[in-house]
């Protein structure tokens, strides 16, 4: 039988980003980025944790650790609507995993946690919107001008890509 994620998620990819670019939607836009661009939060040489093509993965079999995904815009203008990244597993089994978003800058940093369980292979969004900062429900987030995830990425899970909507 064909595993029909990798389509699926591509024909979802071009659905948003049609959308995104619509004559409807003039003024949003949406950025889509591989994993590969995240990076450790504390540079090592000792760890499984690499880019690939297929994103940034903890191949390691036995340890954590923390990584960063910072948020690039091709667009000046606004906050973000949005900024979300999709988690999965490379062995199958279920792991937990926690991510903290940050928004602005110092000293009027603001942070929202949210820790999902990564099953099997399927690709397990984080989404984080003006209600997790404190803010209404569709208006910016806050300060996202300067916007960066950190993800304490346990053993045998990956982070596929990162987008952000403004």
């Amino acid at each position: 039988m064909r595993n029909l994620r990798i389509p699926i998620a591509l024909a979802t990819v071009s659905v948003a980003w049609a959308l995104a670019t619509s004559t409807a939607a003039k003024g949003f836009n949406l950025d889509l980025v591989n994993g590969a661009s995240c990076q450790l939060s504390i540079p090592t040489t000792n760890t499984g944790v690499r880019p690939k093509a297929s994103g940034f993965r903890n191949e390691s079999s036995s340890t954590s650790n923390f990584v960063i995904c910072t948020f690039q815009r091709s667009s000046s203008t606004g906050d973000f609507l949005y900024v979300g990244l999709i988690g999965y597993s490379l062995d199958g089994a279920s792991h937990d995993v926690a991510c903290t978003a940050v928004a602005n800058t110092s000293p009027a940093l603001q942070y929202s946690t949210k820790t999902a369980s990564i099953r099997d292979a399927t690709e397990t969004p984080f989404v984080w919107s003006a209600e997790d900062f404190g803010g209404t429900a569709g208006t910016p987030i806050s300060g996202s001008m300067y916007f960066s995830v950190t993800c304490n990425l346990p053993p045998q899970t990956a982070i596929s890509y990162i987008q952000a909507q403004s």
